[in-house]
C-alpha cells in the first residue's frame, strides 16, 4: 500500500470551525485512540531515519514500517508495510534480540472522516503536540501517485489551507525535537 499524505498544524481555537468545512466534504467514520511504540537499530544521539512502529489494535498488534518515495509538492508518498503480530512478547524478544530499541511513544487521538474509498481526513490531537489536520490517500501503484497528490493538495485548498502552511516533518520528528 502506497500512502500519500500531508498534515497542517492548526490552532486549536479554530476547531469548530475546521470540522464544520471537514463535515461538508466528508462523513464521519470514528474516533480512535493510537499509542505508538517505535523502535530502531539506529544510534539514539541523533532522529532516526528508520524505525518500525507497533501500535496496540484490539485483540493483536500491529507492525508498520515505511519506505519513503520523494516528497514533492509538499506532499509525502510512502510504502507502508503493515502485517499483525498475535504474540507481543515473542515478537519483543525478537527484535531486541536483533537489537533494536525503543525510542519514542507516540500518542494520538484520531477523528477519522471518509472523503471516498481510501481518501480520508484526520483531525488528530498528539499529546505534546496539539492539533493537526492530515488527508491521506491510500493507492496501490506507483502510477497513482501525481493524481494522489493532486487529490491530496485539493482537499487541504477547499478547506482553507495553502501549501505553504504543509508541515514536512512526520509527528515522530515533531516529537523528537521537542526533546
Amino acid at each position: 500500500m502506497i500512502e500519500v499524505e500531508a498534515k497542517v498544524k492548526i490552532n486549536s481555537r479554530d476547531l469548530k470551525k475546521i470540522k464544520d468545512k471537514i463535515s461538508k466534504l466528508s462523513s464521519f467514520v470514528k474516533k480512535e485512540k493510537k499509542i505508538d511504540n517505535y523502535y530502531t537499530l539506529s544510534l539514539l544521539d541523533k532522529y532516526p531515519k528508520k524505525s518500525l512502529r507497533i501500535r496496540k489494535r484490539s485483540g493483536f498488534y500491529e507492525v508498520n514500517f515505511k519506505r519513503s518515495y520523494k516528497y514533492k509538492s509538499k506532499v509525502h508518498a510512502k510504502n507502508e508495510v503493515e502485517f499483525r503480530v498475535s504474540d507481543i512478547a515473542h515478537f519483543l524478544a525478537l527484535i531486541h534480540d536483533f537489537g533494536f530499541k525503543k525510542w519514542l511513544t507516540k500518542v494520538k487521538i484520531s477523528y477519522i472522516y471518509r472523503i471516498k474509498p481510501n481518501l480520508h481526513i484526520e483531525l488528530n490531537y498528539l499529546k505534546y503536540l496539539g492539533w493537526f489536520i492530515e488527508v491521506e490517500y491510500l493507492i496501490s501503484k506507483k502510477s497513482q501517485i501525481a493524481k494522489a497528490r493532486s487529490q491530496v493538495s485539493s482537499v487541504l485548498k477547499s478547506l482553507g489551507f495553502s501549501q505553504k502552511e504543509i508541515i514536512k516533518d512526520g509527528y515522530t520528528k515533531l516529537l523528537w525535537d521537542k526533546k
